[in-house]
């Protein structure tokens, strides 16, 4: 009879292990089918000590209920038409379908700048299927949808080499089928990139982004209206494929017919005038774009002209030396006299001293004509209102 072969020992601690680069001790625990990172500590008996201390904390769950005020919040929802996130979500695409993106910016729209912690948000189902047919397939959709997102993770750059740092989109999302509602929140660790908006954020058009027909269009939308104020912008191929198409598309004559042209085209029927310019390097191979990021003028409502008394004009305020300055940088820029007002409204003080630093390499390029800007006011107005939260507070 053969001897049994030797077992291997136990591993005393289990769930612990040495991180080398780091010279600590790692703990991890698995709690619904995933691995969750406790931290690192001195010792092997202080790592293992934190994953008992975690299986033994019940875990708290949340799950969104319906709010009884829920018909107030989408109509009030539906009144805002602009919405913002931080850049760095900007270039850390999170949705993979035209419908996560949509659930993204009807989420987007339903929060406010003043809040702090996750709130529910109620999104009906016909404004996710405008055709308002919602059957078997559409409700698979939507459920896999939701699966996505809810394990969606944005990865958040350091400062220091070889630091990771991991955010979850989501906390919860619930679909109430007899209401025909989706109720979701998102996590607390994103809202800061959300609401806390001080001078890097962009702004977009809530119905401009439920009229668009793909992921990758969605995704382009929010990266040009992000690279608008400093147009033109270059950026290489690799990131512009990585940032709107991910690993799908490796030849660049498949990426430019698939995904470029067309959501170039698209947005083009928006209110974007966008064109691009191939960049060649050492040969024939595109190796960057170049985007000229334009904005069509808005159109203006004619009416019938009604003849009127003239009302006596109003002495204007007496302006300080600055912002007789501010007036008239902006006036260069193209600004009208009711824009330029709003901006010496709110912004005030020492502001007013970065708003002419910020605008001076603007008004350089266009005195200079170094580069082409068809639509400067559009693209200053763009440039104040993501530097200075209280003006686009005022503006949308």
């Amino acid at each position: 009879m053969l001897p049994n072969p030797p077992t291997m020992p136990k591993q005393p601690y289990p769930g612990t292990s040495f991180d080398r680069a780091r010279d600590q001790w790692k703990a991890r625990v698995m709690r619904d089918g995933r691995r969750i990172n406790l931290g690192y500590y001195p010792t092997q008996e202080a790592a293992y000590a934190a994953i008992e201390a975690a299986k033994n904390k019940p875990e708290e769950r949340t799950e969104p209920e319906l709010p009884p005020n829920h018909v107030e919040l989408v109509a009030k929802a539906q009144r805002t038409k602009s919405v913002a996130q931080h850049n760095l979500l900007v270039e850390a695409p999170n949705t993979q379908t035209v419908l996560e993106a949509r659930i993204f910016a009807l989420m987007l729209r339903s929060i406010r700048r003043g809040d702090t912690v996750p709130t529910a948000v109620v999104i009906p189902l016909n404004e996710l299927y405008p055709s308002g047919h919602i059957g078997g397939q559409q409700y698979q959709l939507l459920d896999e949808a939701m699966v996505r997102m809810m394990s969606s993770t944005i990865r958040i750059p350091q400062l220091k080499t070889g630091d990771v740092h991991l955010i979850s989109l989501c906390e919860s999302m619930r679909l109430d089928a007899e209401n025909k509602l989706l109720v979701a929140s998102f996590s607390h660790v994103v809202m800061p990139y959300l609401v806390d908006l001080m001078g890097h954020f962009t702004v977009a058009d809530v119905d401009e982004l439920l009229t668009i027909k793909s992921a990758s269009t969605h995704r382009l939308y929010w990266l040009l209206r992000s690279w608008q104020y400093k147009s033109p912008h270059t950026v290489s191929v690799e990131t512009l494929r990585e940032l709107t198409a991910g690993d799908a598309y490796p030849r660049y004559v498949d990426y430019r017919n698939k995904v470029l042209k067309p959501s170039v085209s698209e947005l083009n029927e928006l209110s974007f005038d966008i064109t691009y310019k191939e960049m060649r390097r050492r040969g024939r191979t595109v190796t960057s774009i170049e985007f000229t990021i334009g904005q069509k003028p808005a159109e203006v409502e004619t009416s019938a002209v009604v003849v009127t008394e003239k009302p006596k004009a109003q002495p204007k305020p007496q302006l300080s030396d600055l912002q007789q300055k501010v007036t008239t940088r902006l006036t260069k820029l193209k600004l009208t006299e009711a824009q330029i007002k709003k901006v010496l409204e709110v912004i005030v003080g020492e502001e007013l001293e970065k708003l002419m630093k910020l605008t001076y390499p603007v008004l350089r390029d266009l005195e200079t004509k170094a580069k082409p800007n068809d639509n400067v006011a559009a693209s200053t107005m763009t440039l104040l209102k993501s530097n200075f939260p209280a003006f686009y507070r005022l503006t949308n």
